[in-house]
């Protein structure tokens, strides 16, 4: 590989990490308060039930908290989301590159099954990051009243490091993982196959759809992140919010506490906070793919 080739894939790799931070940053204002009512939602005690819906625990925040109230925690996914769409749009993209590369026809472009397995790829790189900042973000968000237990995020962080060192900080990261995997496959799958159908509608390319048609296909891979993974995301903010302490945990690990979902609340126990997370998936993520697609046209 020439210096030039060098030089190219590494101005690649850096537009990816630059337009994925403004794409998560732009994410997470517009979706941040509909995740703390699904969180809360998730984790809510099953037999004393402090929310009945979706409305409920948005009024009950609101009037209990303040509108501030749905951003607690938003430190975290702010710097983290930043981080781990830096992270998640590098990975596509490099995961892209390696797949073509050992591809049967390597100078052609992937195709949809290539573009899936990229993003299931990507999602092992995710998870990673994912996994503590979602750790810090829920212990935030289901804090409530004036008994907290966390100052601030970087206090969440802190003492989660004292307590538990750095297996405290990935607690819940095989939960992660499981939901990280397949979710990107099917949110790239979904955004790559509604990108390609409305640029054969109009017959243009896809670096000529509007900004309208952009937000449209980032909103149907969120829908398909979100829709195909849901189960998982409960178990994993169950575990998350969990105790830091090992030892005063409910759940030894992810079986353990998807076995006591099921046991007590059957299979609606999986969907405990779907409404308000199908609500922000479509523009949360319509404004990070339109964010991050004009960051990158900005750059070329």
């Amino acid at each position: 590989m020439s210096s030039n080739n060098k030089d190219s894939q590494l101005m690649i790799a850096l537009k990816d990490i630059i337009a994925g931070s403004i794409g998560g940053v732009g994410q997470v204002f517009t979706g941040h308060p509909l995740d703390t009512i699904k969180v809360r939602l998730q984790t809510q005690s099953v037999g004393n039930p402090i929310y009945s819906g979706t409305m409920d625990c948005l009024k009950k925040t609101i009037s209990q908290e303040g509108f501030a109230g749905l951003y607690k925690g938003v430190a975290s996914p702010l710097v983290g989301l930043s981080i781990m769409n830096s992270v998640m749009f590098l990975a596509y993209g490099q995961s892209k590159t390696l797949i073509q590369k050992f591809s049967d026809n390597p100078n052609e472009a992937l195709d949809l099954k290539g573009l899936t397995a990229a993003g299931a790829l990507a999602g092992i790189a995710i998870g990673f990051v994912d996994a503590p900042v979602d750790l810090f973000k829920s212990q935030m968000q289901v804090q409530q009243g004036d008994k907290n237990q966390y100052k601030s995020t970087a206090d969440c962080a802190k003492q989660i490091w004292k307590v538990g060192g750095i297996r405290g900080v990935f607690q819940g990261l095989g939960a992660t993982l499981v939901r990280d995997i397949p979710a990107n496959a099917c949110y790239f799958g979904a955004y790559e196959l509604c990108r390609d159908f409305l640029a054969s509608k109009d017959n243009i390319s896809v670096n000529q759809l509007s900004s309208l048609q952009i937000m449209a296909a980032g909103g149907a891979g969120g829908v398909s992140y979100w829709t195909l993974t849901y189960p998982a995301d409960v178990v994993k903010s169950t575990m998350q919010t969990d105790a830091i302490v090992k030892s005063q945990r409910k759940y030894k690990n992810m079986i353990d506490c998807a076995s006591k979902i099921y046991k007590q609340q059957g299979i609606a126990g999986f969907y405990k906070g779907f409404t308000p997370c199908f609500i922000r998936s479509v523009p949360a993520n319509a404004a990070c793919f339109v964010l991050y697609e004009k960051a990158r046209q900005i750059m070329s």
